[in-house]
């Protein structure tokens, strides 16, 4: 068929339009109150979950009227705003509903308002919904008449979200048939599923506006609105637009008459109202099992919604919300708690269900507890602190002088002491209470820890009243020490309270009792009412005896020793913390003068009780031993250094008997007994006496040497002063050891050796002069080494003339000697390049004699060896044993040396040395033996350490070794047994271990080796025959070519090569005897893979000379010569098994080939000959 152009431009027309018939996002008209523009909410269309959408849109409708309440919403709660939502949509009808009550009619009479041509485009659609819609439009026009496409769109717009809200209204969120109830209405509203989900937001988003209209939370909401989702059909990102759209329209309704301050007012209805809005929605999100991303980004478009929140202020005030419903569930838990019907699976769901975190939880629960403890107790739940009540009530008003600031301290002081004990020994855990406070303990998941605390923090105050009015009472004798820890621990049991914690409750109990008396003789200490300091100072001490009473009763170690427990002056809270340093030592000093008595005779002295006293009044003030011998030093210190002074004196004078000595010490002893003076302290006065006498004594003796008289006296005085011997040495060594050191050196005469004659008299001018042995032994070194001095110089000297020229002695001492200082001027000379000349030898032997004869050198045991002693036979016949024991190994020590005393550098002394050892090596003198036997003497003396001269033993070793092995080895191969011995021999001389022995003989066969190997491969005269030679004299002793002689890895290779090509070419080295080979392959050191590449080198080599004659004799017809060369081939051939690896002419191969076969085989073994063909065949590359 065919149209007429106008008709196809309407029709198109028509189509175009089209999109009328399918529901963009819908905008529901809603109303603000107090305005006359509504608010609509428009669906979102997003792309995926999470991501940014369209959020809450405002457009004005003129068809649309107002309503008195926000949102189209009643007072509050959801049915009640669906009620108002569902009025405000019902108010206008359009002309097409108002005839037509089918709502599927009502749809498809909007195409009766189309042209005709309309209808016949659509009819010729593929598109069956648009076809029934234009057959339906024609009834409609048919039977109802004309009506606009706008007004069916608008119906559709305000009936179909209308019947969705009615319907939920009527059956309400949490029947079982709704759901399904309101999906029938998008069929029967002919909605498309976006459309449809959009009107489902929109009604979502009015009911939670609604239910967060009234401020009054409650738990049901929760599962109102999880209900309310579910009955709706939408998804978490659709309800996550529902409560930013409904966010949006109500935070800014709420606006319009509230103030911002006013919202910042927690009590504020409307600010309720905002945060049971966040509260809605945050446990929505989280209970729809939103990731936390999307959660943070829902829940962040609800904050901003709700005046620009941050998602954290936002989620603190969600849980304000939520608190007071934990807090009611934890209430009834305690009212519940007996029956049975709470537990804590139940606690947990709740707080899954409002969002309790377990950290808050925990305090919640802890607070709880708090309460039902204060319950148990019979106290008011909330604990009011009156003390900050009133802090608050007072902390504005200030005194404004010094005056009147101590003026309040003394009245707050004096109120303190007046104060009584409060009784509160009524408050007490009703019966059954400690079962309830477990029962609860186990439902709340509390820890011992923190229910014991929370029991204490109630109980520890009234347990405190009791603990304090039985310790007074014991203090003031009321009660026994018994009876008083009775009612205590009594109490304890009462309030619950842990053992754990009793003892340092009661430390601070006790504390506090001692310190009120100690308060107050301070007091009387600070204004010297010393009458009142003693008498208060004795009552806190029985008041302190009895406190230890108590606290023994309890049976704890720790206050064993209780002084230290409990008076502390570095700790403020101990009894006595809060005194000062000065304050504390003031009262003991006007107890302690106190404590002194003076008895009939006049003579000051102080009672055993007083000692006693004082020692646990120092305890208690925290004042050391130390400073209370220093208070009875300072006070009786003045009798005692007369009473000894006078007795001193007494015996210096001369004449003393026993029975002086007795009467004497009869004085001495009555002041130390009478004023109870410790052992230290008179030590202390007699030590001072004792050293001041001894130095008269040394000052006015001739020579300074004490006469026999003057010792007996100082001996009587020691006794006098109660001093050891021991303790005198010191003044004695500083007073007489110049004197001693004097006779030793006189001892020592012109030989500078003490004889034995002067020895025994030495040790008796000691033991005369109060020395001990270590300090007459160290004087006696100082002695000697001033005589070793100018000894050891002169060595020094003589050895730098003899060794140095004269400008390096000049350079070296800084002066110029001249040319007459050398004898010869020559430089120096000697045997093994060093200076013998002259005559020091002499010289050392005189250093060695004076160390040795005058007993220096000492005899030290570092360690045991055990050895084996034969025994004989106890009797005839019988059989000897062998027994092991252990003997001492002793160690040479040398307590004075030239280097210890700075007189000889350390090179120079090595030097010294090296030329003793060597004169004792080459000295053939008688003296000879007696140099080597001193050789470790000497280097001792010098401070060489054992390794050191073993070193230089080694170095001249060296020098020696390597003459004689390279003059022995030159004519003869290897070292004999003289050889050995002789070598042996100089190792003893030279006092070379036998390791280093073998090392340096080993060094020195190598160093020749080495010499000698170069000598043949440098010069260029290597043969075979020398080479074979070389090797089998470095295998003889034991030498490796590489590592010991230092051949590399190439002269190696050339060496197996230039050995074995004779071998080869000779036909005396074959495949049969390959073991030569290895021999020397292995002799080499070189691997098999490394022997193997060698020969294949070789043999290739000489297999293309050889080629090349073959071909050359074959054109000269010099065929018999052609064939002896075949032969070499074949036995060259047989090392690589044919593989020769040549290049041959075909025609060359095959002219040979049957030439070799032609040759004479007579008398050679068949196998023998087809191995040799086959083998010559493989080298030409012909086929078998």
């Amino acid at each position: 068929m065919r149209f007429h152009s106008a008709a196809c431009a309407a029709v198109l027309s028509a189509a175009a339009s089209a999109s009328a018939f399918s529901f963009s996002p819908l905008a529901v008209p809603s109303t603000t109150a107090r305005n006359n523009g509504p608010v609509s909410f428009a669906a979102p269309s997003r792309p995926a979950f999470g991501l940014p959408s369209n959020t809450l849109t405002i457009s004005s409708t003129s068809h649309a009227q107002p309503s008195s309440t926000s949102l189209n919403l009643a007072a509050g709660g959801g049915p009640e705003a669906l009620e108002d939502y569902i009025a405000t949509l019902s108010n206008s009808e359009s002309k097409l509903t108002s005839k037509i009550q089918n709502p599927k009619l009502v749809k498809l009479a909007g195409a009766a308002a189309l042209p005709l041509s309309y209808v016949v485009g659509a009819a010729m659609t593929p598109s069956r919904r648009l076809a029934a819609r234009a057959v339906g439009g024609v009834i409609t026009a048919v039977t109802a008449g004309g009506v606009g496409k706008s007004f069916v769109e608008e119906d559709v717009r305000r009936s179909c979200p209308a019947a969705i809200a009615k319907r939920l209204f009527e059956l309400g969120v949490d029947d079982a048939n709704i759901s399904d109830g309101i999906a029938r209405l998008q069929e029967d509203y002919g909605v498309d599923d976006e459309d449809f989900l959009g009107m489902c937001t929109e009604v979502y988003a009015v009911y939670l506006a609604g239910m967060a209209k009234n401020p009054l939370a409650k738990t049901a909401e929760l599962k109102e609105l999880a209900s309310l989702k579910a009955a709706l059909n939408l998804d978490n990102q659709q309800t996550g637009q529902a409560h930013a759209d409904a966010a949006a329209a109500f935070y800014r309704d709420v606006t319009r008459f509230t103030s911002i301050d006013e919202l910042d007012d927690e009590d504020h209805p409307d600010r309720v109202s905002l945060d049971k809005l966040l509260f809605l929605s945050e446990r929505a999100f989280r209970q729809g099992g939103e990731t936390d991303e999307a959660f943070t980004f829902e829940f962040s478009r609800v904050a901003k919604a709700l005046g620009g929140l941050s998602v954290i202020e936002a989620l603190e005030r969600a849980k304000d919300v939520a608190k007071p419903f934990y807090e009611r569930a934890l209430a009834s838990t305690r009212a519940k708690l007996n029956s049975g019907a709470v537990s804590a699976d139940m606690l947990s769901r709740a707080r899954g269900t409002l969002g309790i975190e377990d950290v808050e939880a925990k305090d919640m629960h802890i607070e709880a507890f708090s309460r039902e403890v204060r319950s148990q107790l019979g106290l008011p739940e909330d604990d009011d602190d009156d003390d900050m009540d009133d802090y608050n009530e007072f902390q504005d008003k200030r005194v404004e002088t010094v005056a009147e600031v101590k003026k309040k301290l003394e009245a707050m002081k004096a109120e303190e002491e007046t104060k009584e004990i409060e009784d509160t020994s009524d408050i007490k855990f009703a019966s059954g209470a400690f079962d309830t406070l477990t029962k609860l303990q186990d439902v709340l998941g509390l820890s011992d820890e923190d229910a014991d605390y929370e029991i204490s923090a109630a109980t520890v105050d009234y347990w405190r009243n009791t603990a304090l009015s039985a310790i007074e009472d014991a203090i003031a004798k009321t009660k026994t020490p018994a009876k008083a820890w009775e009612v205590i621990q009594s109490r304890q049991k009462e309030l619950y309270l842990k053992d754990s914690s009793m003892k340092e409750m009661m430390t601070s109990m006790v504390m506090q009792a001692l310190g009120r008396p100690l308060e107050k003789v301070n007091g009387f200490a600070r204004v010297n009412n010393a009458a009142a300091t003693y008498d208060g100072l004795i009552d806190a001490i029985a008041a302190k005896e009895t406190c230890k009473d108590v606290l023994k009763e309890a049976g704890w170690s720790e206050f064993e020793d209780f002084e230290e427990a409990c008076f502390d002056p570095s700790d403020n809270a101990s009894a006595c913390g809060f005194l000062t340093n000065q304050d504390r030592h003031n009262m003991y000093q006007i107890f302690f003068v106190r404590s002194v008595k003076t008895d009939e005779d006049g003579t000051k002295t102080i009672s055993e009780e007083s000692y006693g006293l004082m020692k646990e009044l120092r305890g208690m003030l925290g004042v050391s031993e130390e400073e209370g011998v220093g208070q009875i030093r300072n006070f009786f210190g003045p009798e005692l250094q007369i009473v000894l002074t006078d007795a001193t004196e007494e015996i210096l004078r001369g004449n003393t008997t026993d029975a002086l000595l007795t009467n004497l010490k009869e004085n001495v002893d009555k002041v130390i007994n009478d004023y109870k003076l410790d052992e230290e302290m008179v030590r202390s006065y007699a030590g001072p006496l004792y050293n001041r006498a001894v130095e008269e004594i040394g000052s006015s003796t001739p020579g300074g040497i004490p006469s026999k008289e003057e010792v007996e006296t100082l001996s009587f005085l020691r006794t006098l002063l109660n001093i050891s011997e021991e303790e005198t040495y010191d003044v004695h060594l500083t007073t007489f050891g110049t004197a001693y050191k004097k006779a030793i050196k006189e001892a020592l005469g012109t030989t500078g050796v003490i004889r034995e004659e002067y020895r025994e008299p030495l040790d008796d001018l000691r033991a005369r002069l109060g020395m001990s042995d270590e300090a007459a032994k160290e004087i006696y070194m100082e002695a000697i080494g001033e005589r070793m001095k100018p000894m050891v110089e002169f060595i020094s000297n003589e050895m730098e003339r003899l060794v140095l020229t004269k400008d390096q002695l000049a350079q070296k001492r800084g002066t110029d000697f001249g040319e007459d200082y050398f004898k010869d001027g020559s430089k120096a000379s000697g045997k093994l390049g060093l200076g013998t000349d002259g005559n020091i030898m002499s010289d050392i032997m005189n250093l060695i004699d004076f160390y040795v004869e005058n007993g220096i050198v000492q005899k030290e045991v570092v360690g045991t060896k055990k050895i084996e002693k034969k025994i004989p036979a106890d009797e005839e016949g019988g059989e000897e044993k062998t027994i092991t024991e252990e003997e001492p190994i002793y160690e040479s020590t040398y307590p004075i040396t030239a280097t210890g005393m700075g007189c000889i550098d350390t090179p120079v002394a090595e030097l010294c040395y090296r030329q003793f050892v060597v004169s004792s090596f080459t000295d053939q003198s008688p003296n000879a033996a007696r140099y080597e036997a001193s050789k470790a003497t000497f280097g001792g003396i010098l401070g060489l350490t054992a390794e050191k001269m073993e070193e230089i033993g080694s170095n001249i070793g060296g020098m020696v070794y390597d003459n004689y092995i390279t003059q022995a080895m030159s004519t003869k191969s290897a070292l004999d047994q003289q050889d050995m011995m002789f070598l042996a021999n100089m190792q003893g001389k030279l006092g070379i271990s036998a390791e280093k022995g073998e090392e340096m003989l080993l060094d020195t066969q190598k160093k020749i080796i080495s010499e000698e190997a170069s000598a043949l491969f440098d010069s260029g005269a290597a043969t075979p025959e020398k080479v074979k030679e070389f090797r089998e004299k470095c295998n003889s002793m034991g030498m490796d070519l590489e590592t010991d002689v230092g051949l590399t890895k190439s002269r190696l290779v050339n060496m197996f090569s230039m050995e074995i090509t004779p071998g080869i070419d000779s036909g005396e080295i074959t495949m049969d005897s390959a073991d030569i080979l290895a021999e020397i392959q292995e002799s080499l050191g070189l691997t098999e893979e490394e022997g193997e590449e060698v020969v294949a080198g070789l043999i290739t080599e000489r297999a293309n000379g050889i080629l090349a004659d073959i071909v050359g004799c074959m054109l000269r017809g010099m065929d018999a010569v052609a064939v002896e060369s075949m032969e070499k081939l074949v036995q060259y051939a047989a090392f690589v098994d044919g593989d020769l690896g040549l290049t041959v002419e075909e025609s060359n191969a095959n002219k040979a080939f049957n030439l070799f076969e032609s040759k004479d085989w007579t008398g050679v073994d068949t196998e023998v000959v087809e191995k040799q063909k086959s083998l010559l065949k493989t080298a030409f590359g012909m086929s078998a």
